[in-house]
Protein backbone atom coordinates (compact mmCIF):
# COMPACT_ATOMS: atom_id res chain seq x y z
CA UNK A 1 0.00 0.00 0.00
CA UNK A 2 2.82 2.63 1.36
CA UNK A 3 4.60 1.80 -2.76
CA UNK A 4 1.20 2.52 -4.08
CA UNK A 5 0.36 5.59 -2.48
CA UNK A 6 3.91 6.67 -3.79
CA UNK A 7 3.10 5.88 -7.35
CA UNK A 8 0.09 8.17 -7.18
CA UNK A 9 2.60 10.80 -5.84
CA UNK A 10 4.69 9.99 -8.69
CA UNK A 11 2.06 9.96 -11.13
CA UNK A 12 1.23 13.42 -10.35
CA UNK A 13 4.66 15.13 -11.71
CA UNK A 14 3.40 15.00 -14.12
CA UNK A 15 0.49 16.64 -14.33
CA UNK A 16 0.49 20.59 -15.57
CA UNK A 17 1.20 23.48 -13.96
CA UNK A 18 -2.21 24.41 -13.17
CA UNK A 19 -2.87 21.25 -11.58
CA UNK A 20 -0.23 21.32 -9.29
CA UNK A 21 -1.19 24.76 -8.19
CA UNK A 22 -4.40 23.55 -7.34
CA UNK A 23 -3.43 20.08 -5.64
CA UNK A 24 -0.86 22.64 -3.62
CA UNK A 25 -3.38 24.66 -2.76
CA UNK A 26 -5.79 21.92 -1.58
CA UNK A 27 -3.34 19.99 0.39
CA UNK A 28 -2.06 22.76 2.13
CA UNK A 29 -5.69 23.96 3.47
CA UNK A 30 -7.65 21.31 4.23
CA UNK A 31 -6.73 16.93 2.94
CA UNK A 32 -9.57 15.22 0.56
CA UNK A 33 -8.25 11.88 2.00
CA UNK A 34 -7.29 9.22 -0.08
CA UNK A 35 -10.66 9.17 -2.24
CA UNK A 36 -10.70 12.77 -3.17
CA UNK A 37 -7.04 13.12 -3.70
CA UNK A 38 -6.95 10.41 -6.28
CA UNK A 39 -10.16 11.82 -8.08
CA UNK A 40 -8.41 15.51 -7.99
CA UNK A 41 -5.41 13.65 -9.95
CA UNK A 42 -7.65 11.50 -12.02
CA UNK A 43 -10.38 14.51 -13.17
CA UNK A 44 -8.56 17.58 -13.39
CA UNK A 45 -8.47 17.34 -17.03
CA UNK A 46 -9.65 14.95 -19.93
CA UNK A 47 -6.23 15.99 -21.43
CA UNK A 48 -3.86 14.56 -18.51
CA UNK A 49 -2.62 11.45 -17.84
CA UNK A 50 -4.97 9.57 -15.35
CA UNK A 51 -3.54 9.70 -12.44
CA UNK A 52 -4.92 6.77 -10.45
CA UNK A 53 -4.67 3.96 -13.13
CA UNK A 54 -0.99 5.44 -13.86
CA UNK A 55 -0.12 4.45 -10.08
CA UNK A 56 -1.63 0.72 -10.02
CA UNK A 57 -0.08 0.16 -13.32
CA UNK A 58 3.11 0.72 -12.35
CA UNK A 59 3.00 -0.40 -8.70
CA UNK A 60 2.16 -4.10 -10.26
CA UNK A 61 4.48 -6.34 -10.53
CA UNK A 62 2.96 -7.53 -13.68
CA UNK A 63 3.75 -4.30 -15.48
CA UNK A 64 7.35 -4.09 -13.82
CA UNK A 65 9.78 -3.26 -16.84
CA UNK A 66 7.51 -1.96 -19.27
CA UNK A 67 8.32 0.88 -20.94
CA UNK A 68 6.91 4.81 -19.93
CA UNK A 69 4.92 5.09 -23.38
CA UNK A 70 3.50 1.93 -23.13
CA UNK A 71 2.14 2.34 -19.74
CA UNK A 72 0.80 6.00 -21.08
CA UNK A 73 -1.06 4.06 -24.15
CA UNK A 74 -2.87 1.14 -21.34
CA UNK A 75 -3.47 4.52 -19.26
CA UNK A 76 -4.93 6.37 -21.76
CA UNK A 77 -7.76 3.48 -22.32
CA UNK A 78 -8.27 3.66 -18.74
CA UNK A 79 -12.20 4.70 -17.65
CA UNK A 80 -12.72 5.32 -14.16
CA UNK A 81 -16.03 4.38 -12.30
CA UNK A 82 -16.97 5.46 -8.55
CA UNK A 83 -19.05 2.18 -6.62
CA UNK A 84 -21.27 2.46 -3.90
CA UNK A 85 -20.80 0.01 -0.71
CA UNK A 86 -22.39 -3.34 -2.14
CA UNK A 87 -22.50 -2.76 -5.72
CA UNK A 88 -21.11 -5.00 -8.58
CA UNK A 89 -18.53 -4.12 -10.58
CA UNK A 90 -18.37 -7.82 -12.77
CA UNK A 91 -21.08 -10.43 -11.70
CA UNK A 92 -20.51 -14.25 -12.66
CA UNK A 93 -21.42 -15.31 -15.32
CA UNK A 94 -21.48 -12.12 -17.69
CA UNK A 95 -19.17 -11.85 -20.51
CA UNK A 96 -15.39 -10.59 -19.62
CA UNK A 97 -15.22 -7.44 -21.63
CA UNK A 98 -13.60 -5.70 -19.15
CA UNK A 99 -10.54 -5.45 -17.32
CA UNK A 100 -10.26 -3.67 -13.57
CA UNK A 101 -7.75 -1.98 -11.86
CA UNK A 102 -8.58 -1.04 -7.84
CA UNK A 103 -7.77 2.70 -7.11
CA UNK A 104 -9.23 3.78 -3.87
CA UNK A 105 -11.88 1.13 -1.54
CA UNK A 106 -11.92 -2.47 -1.63
CA UNK A 107 -13.69 -5.38 -3.53
CA UNK A 108 -14.95 -8.56 -2.21
CA UNK A 109 -14.86 -11.27 -4.75
CA UNK A 110 -17.09 -14.07 -4.57
CA UNK A 111 -18.74 -17.20 -5.94
CA UNK A 112 -22.26 -18.73 -5.55
CA UNK A 113 -22.75 -22.39 -5.87
CA UNK A 114 -25.97 -23.64 -7.58
CA UNK A 115 -27.85 -24.32 -4.76
CA UNK A 116 -27.33 -20.10 -4.09
CA UNK A 117 -24.30 -21.00 -1.00
CA UNK A 118 -22.17 -18.01 -1.42
CA UNK A 119 -18.51 -18.08 -1.33
CA UNK A 120 -15.63 -15.72 -0.45
CA UNK A 121 -12.95 -16.05 -2.59
CA UNK A 122 -10.47 -12.49 -1.77
CA UNK A 123 -10.31 -8.92 -0.97
CA UNK A 124 -9.05 -6.88 -3.50
CA UNK A 125 -6.92 -3.91 -2.07
CA UNK A 126 -5.75 -0.28 -3.97
CA UNK A 127 -2.91 -1.30 -6.60
CA UNK A 128 -3.86 -4.51 -7.26
CA UNK A 129 -5.63 -5.43 -10.82
CA UNK A 130 -8.68 -7.87 -11.29
CA UNK A 131 -11.04 -9.57 -13.66
CA UNK A 132 -7.84 -10.89 -16.30
CA UNK A 133 -8.96 -14.64 -17.20
CA UNK A 134 -12.40 -14.00 -18.71
CA UNK A 135 -10.99 -10.79 -19.93
CA UNK A 136 -8.36 -12.36 -21.56
CA UNK A 137 -10.64 -15.85 -22.94
CA UNK A 138 -13.54 -13.71 -23.56
CA UNK A 139 -15.66 -16.43 -21.65
CA UNK A 140 -17.56 -15.76 -18.84
CA UNK A 141 -16.53 -14.72 -15.21
CA UNK A 142 -15.87 -17.21 -12.54
CA UNK A 143 -16.76 -14.58 -9.73
CA UNK A 144 -18.92 -11.78 -8.68
CA UNK A 145 -16.81 -8.43 -7.68
CA UNK A 146 -18.30 -6.08 -5.18
CA UNK A 147 -17.48 -2.86 -3.29
CA UNK A 148 -16.95 -3.76 -0.03
CA UNK A 149 -16.71 0.31 0.46
CA UNK A 150 -17.06 3.25 -1.95
CA UNK A 151 -14.28 2.11 -4.01
CA UNK A 152 -12.74 3.35 -7.06
CA UNK A 153 -11.78 1.46 -10.33
CA UNK A 154 -10.59 1.68 -13.82
CA UNK A 155 -11.79 -0.57 -16.75
CA UNK A 156 -10.39 -1.27 -19.74
CA UNK A 157 -12.60 -2.43 -22.80
CA UNK A 158 -11.16 -5.40 -24.01
CA UNK A 159 -11.40 -4.85 -27.88
CA UNK A 160 -9.73 -1.62 -26.98
CA UNK A 161 -6.58 -3.25 -25.31
CA UNK A 162 -5.89 -6.25 -28.06
CA UNK A 163 -6.26 -3.29 -30.54
CA UNK A 164 -3.15 -2.15 -28.53
CA UNK A 165 -2.01 -5.21 -27.93
CA UNK A 166 -1.12 -5.87 -31.77
CA UNK A 167 0.86 -2.35 -31.92
CA UNK A 168 2.89 -3.87 -28.72
CA UNK A 169 3.21 -7.55 -28.38
CA UNK A 170 5.58 -7.08 -25.63
CA UNK A 171 2.49 -6.53 -23.54
CA UNK A 172 1.71 -10.38 -24.01
CA UNK A 173 4.25 -11.47 -22.16
CA UNK A 174 3.51 -9.75 -18.89
CA UNK A 175 -0.11 -10.54 -19.24
CA UNK A 176 1.34 -14.12 -19.17
CA UNK A 177 2.51 -13.33 -15.84
CA UNK A 178 -0.56 -12.05 -14.73
CA UNK A 179 -2.76 -15.47 -15.50
CA UNK A 180 0.20 -17.47 -13.87
CA UNK A 181 -0.13 -15.61 -10.87
CA UNK A 182 -3.78 -16.10 -10.48
CA UNK A 183 -3.34 -20.11 -11.12
CA UNK A 184 -0.75 -20.24 -8.59
CA UNK A 185 -3.33 -18.18 -5.79
CA UNK A 186 -5.78 -20.53 -6.90
CA UNK A 187 -4.02 -23.70 -6.71
CA UNK A 188 -2.85 -22.81 -3.14
CA UNK A 189 -6.56 -21.99 -2.25
CA UNK A 190 -7.22 -25.58 -3.40
CA UNK A 191 -4.35 -26.79 -1.62
CA UNK A 192 -5.36 -25.07 1.57
CA UNK A 193 -8.44 -26.14 2.13
CA UNK A 194 -7.38 -29.64 1.24
CA UNK A 195 -4.51 -29.80 3.51
CA UNK A 196 -4.92 -27.33 6.54
CA UNK A 197 -7.36 -27.78 9.54
CA UNK A 198 -10.03 -25.34 10.31
CA UNK A 199 -7.56 -22.95 12.03
CA UNK A 200 -4.82 -22.66 9.76
CA UNK A 201 -6.67 -21.97 7.07
CA UNK A 202 -8.09 -19.03 9.16
CA UNK A 203 -4.75 -17.55 10.35
CA UNK A 204 -3.42 -17.98 6.53
CA UNK A 205 -6.33 -15.74 5.47
CA UNK A 206 -5.62 -13.70 8.17
CA UNK A 207 -2.50 -12.99 7.08
CA UNK A 208 -3.45 -12.95 3.57
CA UNK A 209 -5.89 -9.86 4.66
CA UNK A 210 -3.55 -8.15 6.11
CA UNK A 211 -0.86 -8.06 3.49
CA UNK A 212 -0.81 -4.23 2.60
CA UNK A 213 0.55 -4.09 6.34
CA UNK A 214 4.37 -3.87 6.23
CA UNK A 215 4.85 -4.34 10.77
CA UNK A 216 4.27 -7.81 12.30
CA UNK A 217 1.00 -6.26 13.57
CA UNK A 218 -2.28 -5.53 11.67
CA UNK A 219 -5.81 -4.18 12.15
CA UNK A 220 -8.33 -5.99 9.71
CA UNK A 221 -11.75 -4.97 8.80
CA UNK A 222 -13.90 -7.76 7.89
CA UNK A 223 -16.62 -9.23 10.02
CA UNK A 224 -16.19 -13.01 11.53
CA UNK A 225 -19.44 -13.74 9.46
CA UNK A 226 -17.62 -12.54 6.54
CA UNK A 227 -14.06 -14.83 7.81
CA UNK A 228 -16.44 -18.05 7.91
CA UNK A 229 -17.53 -17.15 4.32
CA UNK A 230 -14.20 -17.44 3.02
CA UNK A 231 -13.39 -20.60 5.20
CA UNK A 232 -16.68 -22.30 4.30
CA UNK A 233 -17.68 -23.08 7.60
CA UNK A 234 -20.26 -21.54 10.04
CA UNK A 235 -19.44 -17.60 12.21
CA UNK A 236 -19.39 -20.37 15.35
CA UNK A 237 -16.56 -22.09 14.16
CA UNK A 238 -14.54 -19.06 13.31
CA UNK A 239 -15.76 -17.35 16.72
CA UNK A 240 -14.41 -20.22 19.18
CA UNK A 241 -10.80 -20.10 17.27
CA UNK A 242 -10.68 -16.33 17.28
CA UNK A 243 -11.99 -16.10 21.28
CA UNK A 244 -9.23 -18.62 22.13
CA UNK A 245 -6.69 -16.47 20.44
CA UNK A 246 -7.72 -13.32 22.08
CA UNK A 247 -7.46 -15.27 25.22
CA UNK A 248 -3.67 -16.26 24.28
CA UNK A 249 -2.98 -12.29 23.89
CA UNK A 250 -2.39 -12.98 19.93
CA UNK A 251 -5.28 -10.71 18.60
CA UNK A 252 -7.96 -8.42 19.92
CA UNK A 253 -11.63 -8.58 18.64
CA UNK A 254 -13.99 -5.36 17.93
CA UNK A 255 -16.62 -4.90 16.19
CA UNK A 256 -16.53 -5.44 12.80
CA UNK A 257 -12.59 -5.92 12.84
CA UNK A 258 -9.62 -7.84 14.20
CA UNK A 259 -6.27 -6.58 15.45
CA UNK A 260 -3.30 -8.66 15.07
CA UNK A 261 -1.09 -8.40 17.72
CA UNK A 262 1.86 -10.36 15.85
CA UNK A 263 1.37 -12.23 12.53
CA UNK A 264 3.59 -14.13 13.09
CA UNK A 265 2.34 -15.87 15.85
CA UNK A 266 -0.91 -17.02 14.73
CA UNK A 267 -1.90 -20.69 14.48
Amino acid sequence: MFFFILEVARASLSLQARSRWRLDRVLDSQPLGWTGYVNLLTLESKNMTNAGAMAVLRSSPIFRGVAEEVLQDVASLCRNHVYRRGEAVFKEGTSGTKLYGLISGRLLITTTSEKGHELHLNVVEPGEIVGEIAFLDGGLRTATGRAAEPSTCFEIDRLAFFKLLERTPELSTHLLQLVCQRVRWMTKLAADSAFLSVPERLAVRLKHLARRFDDDSAEVKISQTDLAQFLGVSRQVVNGYLREWERDGRIELARGSIRIKKLSALA
